[in-house]
């Protein structure tokens, strides 16, 4: 069996997703132009690999085209398959069977027997418990060497831990993920979506996790959950909770935002993003000896870092992408970061390009 350490990725690979999941569409012979299209995104189909017009859609884009991919792809395997399909409707309507629980082990109960109405379905959904360790299954009807539809396994896993961890405020540690897949993802994706400790090509597809959170009790509301499912659980960076040093999901959260060219969120959508009060991400942000405010920063100047790297970008373009009104306002703020002007790092990097270029 394969194993895999968790690791976070330096930033999300949102282009590299879904590059490989639009190729996933294609294989099934799904239309991905439209799919494009119906994001505000017309006419790039196979360019989707080499154009760079991923790494500068919007979040909501990223979401709509990630969104409509994986219910596809469920859909496609359901007909292949012979059985019910669990779209993004049919998620909705299991997650609102669970909230009302008093605990998270009576939560997945209800998960599972809402599942059994599928009749052998998607909806394979068991748990047990062996000693003092958890196992929640999520059976697969695809064969392994469907490798196209990892794409649903492990955005089925990643939805579920997410979801048992925001239903009790805390991210379910430590977790592992056995998938019965072998590693046929790029890395940086497959660390993006499970930041957790990954077995591959197991028996099936399972979270294992300590059975004391069983006896948790849900702390959310129908009304959080309303919330939640505007996005979940195809914006990846929502649904995370308290276990992880609260730095590392303020950090992901505004990478996101900028990786998309948007503005990172203000601290009061951070909090409602993670389920905290302002005052409780302030204090726990403090406790790790920083800030939103400082995080953002971070976020920026080692995005600016990758930006100027990349020759076919002007000085202009990299401060707008970072959110800057002009090139005079980004270089004031990177010398602050760095002690160092852009442009210097822009020909440092020019020279290693070089010189790679001239041992090869």
């Amino acid at each position: 069996m394969n194993r895999r350490s968790a690791r976070s990725a330096p930033r999300p690979p949102t282009g590299l997703l879904l590059q490989q999941v639009l190729r996933s569409v294609r294989h099934v012979g799904g239309d991905e132009d439209a799919i494009l299209r119906r994001a505000g995104i017309a006419g790039l189909g196979e360019k989707a690999g080499r154009d760079g017009w991923m790494q500068l859609i919007s979040h909501d884009q990223f979401v709509s085209i990630y969104r409509e991919c994986v219910d596809l792809l469920e859909r496609s395997d359901a007909k292949c398959s012979g059985r019910p399909a669990m779209g993004v409707s049919e998620f909705h309507m299991l997650c609102y069977c669970m909230i009302s629980s008093a605990t998270l082990g009576q939560a997945i109960d209800r998960a599972a027997a809402f599942g059994r109405l599928f009749e052998g379905g998607v909806g394979e959904f068991t748990l047990r418990t062996v000693r003092e360790n958890a196992e929640f299954r999520m059976h697969s009807a695809s064969r392994p060497r469907d490798a196209h539809m990892i794409f649903g396994v492990l955005t089925g896993l990643s939805s579920f831990a997410r979801l048992f961890g925001w239903l009790v405020g805390k991210d379910l540690s430590p977790l592992t993920v056995k998938i019965c897949y072998g590693p046929v993802l790029d890395e940086h994706v497959v660390s993006w979506l499970l930041p957790w400790r990954v077995e591959y090509e197991a028996e099936d597809n399972l979270l294992c996790f300590p059975a004391r959170y069983l006896a948790l009790p849900l702390v959310r509301s129908a009304a959080e959950l309303d919330e939640l499912l505007t996005t979940f659980p195809f914006d990846l960076a929502t649904g995370r909770s308290s276990v992880t040093p609260a730095s590392v999901w303020v950090g992901k959260i505004c990478a996101t935002a900028l990786a998309h060219c948007s503005a990172p969120p203000n601290t009061e959508q951070i909090a409602r993003q993670l389920g905290l009060s302002v005052a409780t991400l302030k204090r726990r942000l403090s406790d790790e000896n920083t800030s939103v405010r400082e995080l953002k920063e971070r976020c920026r100047c080692e995005l600016a870092y990758d930006l100027l790297g990349d020759r076919s970008l002007t000085l202009r373009e990299i401060s707008l992408r970072l959110g800057f009104s002009d090139t005079t306002a980004f270089s004031r703020a990177f010398k602050a970061w760095t002690g160092r002007v852009p442009s210097a790092i822009r020909h440092e990097s020019g020279l290693v390009g070089l010189n790679r270029r001239e041992t090869r």
